[in-house]
């Protein structure tokens, strides 16, 4: 009897072991799910990354112009900015902005001085830099635009970060209305263009996959350097090959300013176009069609001023189409 009575308790304990266990085992976490409910905000960046806040951020230091005009077009502001170049500060209010270098020559020292709560950086150039960004205790944000639609993800995003999506939303829409509005004008109309980045000692031709390519294609003008092989660093833009650009003939030539000393680089290139007889044989050199672009509005991404750059592009365009 005392037997059975024993035998009977055991297997009550081991049961009631059994249900205990059960909830604790299917109650616990992984890591990534604790972390994911633990978040606030989660950012799916232009890089393909997915960045989590645990609470939402304040600080933030944007290392391009673009995400620095598009942060307070939506309505945010800036504690650190790229260190000011030929494109200026825009808007003004971003001046007072702690100047914390650029995408190429980072200043750690002053980005962590600044406890930033996120760091809002290049997808293309700073990628390399996330590991050291976030070991001052910041998020990295990467974005980044190579077209007109690009930049209305780069607001998306930014849009997000800042809880301001139905702004970003209405900004994405009037620029889609001043495209749709500039195609309807500029139907029917094409120009054969060549634009060149400009740079100290360098020279490239825009191609149709860079942001400047398709705001020229946006305002309906032609790309000559279309069958032109991007370079392996740079793929948006291709080396001059001026054989094959004088045999396309450009009526326009664009030259975007990148870096260094604008006067001195529009010299160099003017000088180099007098001194060549196949660039002197173009339609454009012909007719004094050879146009430098603002670099504030070119060469460099704008952010939402590129409604301004396609209003400028389309004026060009139709100058010289008279």
């Amino acid at each position: 009897m005392k037997k059975a009575y024993f035998g009977l308790v055991f297997i009550a304990i081991l049961f009631l072991s059994a249900c205990s266990g059960a909830p604790e085992s299917a109650e616990k976490e992984t890591p990534s799910e604790a972390k994911a409910e633990k978040a606030v905000l989660t950012i799916h960046d232009m890089a393909g990354r997915t960045v989590t806040f645990d609470t939402l951020p304040k600080r933030i230091i944007t290392l391009t112009n673009s995400d620095m005009n598009i942060v307070y077009a939506l309505g945010g502001k800036v504690v650190g900015r790229q260190t000011q170049d030929a494109s200026g500060v825009e808007p003004d209010e971003a001046k007072n902005a702690t100047e914390v270098g650029n995408t190429h020559d980072l200043n750690l020292e002053k980005i962590a001085a600044l406890a930033p709560d996120v760091i809002v950086a290049s997808s293309e150039q700073n990628l390399k830099d996330v590991p050291a960004l976030e070991a001052i205790g910041a998020k990295v944000i990467l974005t980044g635009a190579n077209s007109v639609d690009e930049i209305k993800t780069q607001t998306e995003v930014l849009g997000k970060l800042l809880s301001a999506e139905a702004k970003a939303k209405e900004l994405n829409q009037m620029l889609t209305e001043k495209e749709e509005a500039i195609q309807t004008a500029q139907a029917g109309k094409s120009v054969r263009a060549l634009m060149i980045l400009g740079a100290p000692g360098s020279n490239y031709a825009a191609l149709p996959t860079s942001l400047s390519g398709d705001t020229l294609r946006i305002a309906g003008g032609i790309n000559v350097a279309e069958n032109l092989k991007g370079v392996e660093n740079f793929p948006q833009y291709a080396a001059l090959n001026i054989e094959k650009i004088v045999a396309e003939d450009p009526e326009v030539i664009f030259l975007m300013i990148h870096g260094g000393d604008e006067k001195e680089t529009e010299a160099a290139f003017r000088k180099e176009m007098e001194q060549n007889d196949a660039w002197n044989s173009t339609t454009a050199v012909k007719n004094g069609h050879v146009m430098v672009l603002p670099a504030d509005l070119f060469g460099t991404n704008p952010g939402v001023r590129i409604d301004e750059a396609l209003d400028y592009m389309t004026q060009k365009l139709n100058q010289v189409a008279k």
